[in-house]
């Protein structure tokens, strides 16, 4: 099971107890929402560090959140509960393959002048509440699950290999083998590229444009938009999914599904 499926049971769990066997109280589900939205924008905040490891650079997270009182506020307060929003903070870093400093609070305000209804700020303080930091129960483990290979076959474009194995956890896919920043300096080598001037779909293909990665909890291939120009998204039983770029959960890849980079196609198929 993926983090943001336990995440999506525990919060109606959460629901379901304080409000008598229901959540569907005044704005539940719009709360859930606010709460995965708040966890993404915190966990997209991870950054690449000195030695190539990813970091989070804060020790302070504030979340403010715009509902003075009556039900919606007592609904955000069931689910934004500090403690427990700690731990689901760490985990979602962890997913980001990236540590939560010793030190890291979280707050949660509901601020009277509050002009949207969800705000994140991610700070350095030189020291932090020692309330905050009380130490939340042990999140749920996972054994990992071998690596299952896939195979990404192009439809449309040319690409470096037409009928690639994905046979390791990373994968990343973009328009040149290696990319190299303003000063020819190396910053990153795609397992499958499509090389500019090949076909007329390949130039649509961004340098860094996605990555597709095996999550050995869940034992699932997920793919995430780098920042491409043109979009990454999925069509899987007619129904197109868009792949949100620089999102920390990317999207779960099932057998057959077409993945768009741009205007160039590939589809995931189970390796025989």
């Amino acid at each position: 099971m993926s983090f943001l499926r336990k995440l999506e049971q525990s919060l109606d769990a959460r629901l379901r107890g304080i409000f008598g066997g229901s959540r569907e109280e005044p704005g539940s589900r719009e709360a859930i929402e606010l709460y995965r939205d708040a966890l993404d924008q915190i966990a997209a905040r991870a950054v690449v560090g000195k030695r190539g490891e990813r970091v989070f650079p804060f020790n302070a997270v504030r979340v403010e959140l715009g509902a003075a009182e009556g039900e919606r506020r007592t609904v955000l307060e069931a689910l934004f509960e500090p403690v427990q929003l700690l731990a689901d903070v760490k985990e979602a870093l962890a997913g980001e393959r990236a540590a939560a400093p010793a030190d890291l609070a979280v707050r949660v305000e509901y601020p009277a002048e509050a002009l949207v209804e969800l705000r994140v700020v991610c700070e350095k303080a030189a020291a932090v509440a020692v309330e905050a930091l009380a130490e939340p129960e042990p999140a749920l483990q996972f054994e990992p699950n071998p690596l299952v290979p896939v195979v990404l076959r192009t439809l449309t474009g040319v690409a470096s290999e037409p009928k690639f194995v994905a046979n390791k956890a990373h994968i990343n896919i973009g328009r040149e083998q290696d990319v190299v920043d303003a000063q020819g300096r190396a910053v990153r080598r795609n397992d499958l590229w499509f090389a500019e001037g090949a076909d007329e779909a390949n130039g649509t293909v961004s340098r860094t444009h996605a990555h597709v990665r095996f999550e050995a909890g869940p034992g699932e291939w997920r793919i995430y938009d780098d920042g491409s120009s043109l979009g990454t998204y999925i069509f899987r039983a007619g129904r197109r999914i868009d792949v949100p770029r620089h999102s920390p959960r990317g999207v779960l890849l099932l057998p057959g599904d077409e993945i768009y980079l741009g205007q160039a196609r590939l589809r995931l198929e189970i390796y025989k």
